[in-house]
């Protein structure tokens, strides 16, 4: 996903950014219409004295022209409106799906904070890392599965404080490539083959709590690919999501009946009703994801869009004497519908084609944060503040229950970003954490008036604390 900002001289210096632009793709089609207006005026004269198209007894008037220009156009809003709806409904989809789960983690921990006896308390530490890793690699998979991905090397052990880019166009190796044959195909074609996508996905892994361990890889079909609607059967790798949430459920199950989560059933009720929300927050993402654009409408907007651009040039020659022009007015015209045909193209298949793609990456990553955060909170002696030993006390709570120790608080501190491996491709897609002070000393504010509104701002800040 591509984050700008909005300040000056944006929007114009959005126009320098070629990588991940639809109108790049469209110049072709507008500069062949311009091409067809330039050979008509060259070796057919002027149109209007034609017999037979101009004049009398030919094109009297473009209003004839309009009312199918018009049916293009609204034919191209209409599909850019679903491409729209379809992007919106899997970023909400995929918000659900994290806030869901991180609310089952939160429920989880706390319930688990009660148990039936000692033995069970003892054991509660072990739980709990198990069930965050669970919930982790859950969420893994699904995303996993969203964007095709089924190798399950693309799972890698997930490092507080590595935080993966989210524009693809800041990948070190794709600044590296900025004059290569790949980079170029990425900016004038969707890239749509199975191999791009595997290259890609191999270069933004999805990060697991824990990692993924052995005896899991092998109950996952590590050396399968898996189904959907484009490749017709149902493969067994395809089933990755509904296998970890059975795992899921089985390990809750096995808790309560150890002497954990011993909160009342109805409360307890409330952490299978979010993991199902998720489930189908999923399922909705699983639609957008296998089901495309339906062919009939996409190959019908392709097919009208190729009759314009093969007969605006006719438009033009006929109605238009200048020669310059009227290629001027064929080529922006087509490039006007192309280019909203490419939006839509773009957008309406919201996981495959970076860099417009949501940021499957850097949303999981978040989403381990989240759930650590919660997991190490609940267990922890020292929370919350100012009633800690009142809720120690009355939950018979002897000792830290998160599996997270206190020095691992501050592992954003202790990150030795020298020792990062060169030939690791995950830390090579990852970018180091602003503390407070360096997020003070940025200058809020972009291009050439930035720095003067950032000093303004702190003059005025100054002033304030002075007067108080």
């Amino acid at each position: 996903m591509i984050t700008y900002r909005k300040g000056f001289p944006s929007p114009y210096s959005l126009l320098f950014r070629i990588h991940g632009a639809a109108w790049i793709r469209t110049i072709l089609p507008a500069s062949l219409s311009a091409i067809m207006t330039v050979l008509l005026n060259v070796l057919g004269g002027d149109g209007a004295n034609v017999p037979g198209i101009g004049g009398e007894d030919g094109w009297r008037h473009p209003y004839a022209y309009q009312t199918f220009a018009y049916i293009v156009g609204f034919a191209v809003v209409f599909r850019n409106g679903s491409a729209y709806q379809r992007y919106n409904q899997a970023r909400n989809d995929l918000q659900t799906i994290s806030g869901k789960l991180v609310e089952c983690v939160a429920q989880i921990c706390c319930f688990d904070l009660l148990c039936s006896s000692e033995s069970a308390k003892i054991k509660s530490t072990e739980f709990r890392r198990a069930f965050i890793h669970m919930v982790s690699l859950l969420h893994g998979v699904m995303f996993q599965y969203l964007r095709s991905d089924w190798n399950l090397e693309n799972l890698r052990a997930h490092v507080p404080g590595k935080h993966p880019v989210q524009d693809s166009h800041k990948l070190p190796m794709v600044k590296k490539m900025l004059f290569s044959a790949s980079y170029w195909n990425t900016i004038l074609c969707l890239q749509t083959t199975q191999y791009a996508q595997d290259v890609y996905n191999s270069l933004t892994p999805l990060l697991v709590v824990g990692g993924l361990e052995e005896e899991e890889k092998d109950a996952l079909y590590p050396l399968m690919d898996g189904g959907d609607l484009y490749i017709g059967h149902l493969a067994p790798a395809a089933v990755r999501v509904e296998t970890i949430y059975s795992w899921l459920h089985r390990l809750i199950l096995a808790r309560t009946e150890s002497g954990g989560l011993k909160t009342h059933p109805p409360i307890l009720s409330r952490s299978y009703q979010v993991l199902s929300d998720a489930m189908n927050a999923f399922n909705q993402c699983r639609g957008v994801a296998d089901i495309p654009f339906p062919f009939p409408y996409s190959n019908a907007i392709v097919l009208v869009l190729v009759i314009y651009t093969v007969t605006v040039p006719i438009l033009m020659w006929v109605w238009i004497t200048s020669l310059y022009f009227g290629a001027f007015l064929a080529f922006i015209a087509t490039f006007t519908y192309w280019t909203l045909n490419e939006i839509a193209r773009d957008l309406e298949d919201p996981f495959l084609y970076e860099p417009n793609d949501l940021p499957l990456p850097r949303i999981q990553f978040l989403f381990n944060e989240r759930i650590l955060a919660i997991e190490r909170e609940t267990g922890g002696m020292e929370r919350p503040p100012c009633q800690a030993a009142l809720c120690t006390t009355w939950l018979n709570q002897n000792g830290p229950l998160s599996y997270q120790t206190v020095e691992s608080h501050g592992i954003y501190e202790k990150v030795d970003w020298s020792s990062t491996p060169s030939d690791n491709t995950y830390f090579n897609c990852t970018v180091p954490p602003k503390r407070a002070m360096e997020r003070i000393k940025t200058m809020r504010g972009s291009g050439v008036f930035g720095k003067t509104v950032f000093r303004n701002i702190q003059k005025i800040q100054r002033n304030l604390r002075d007067s108080l």
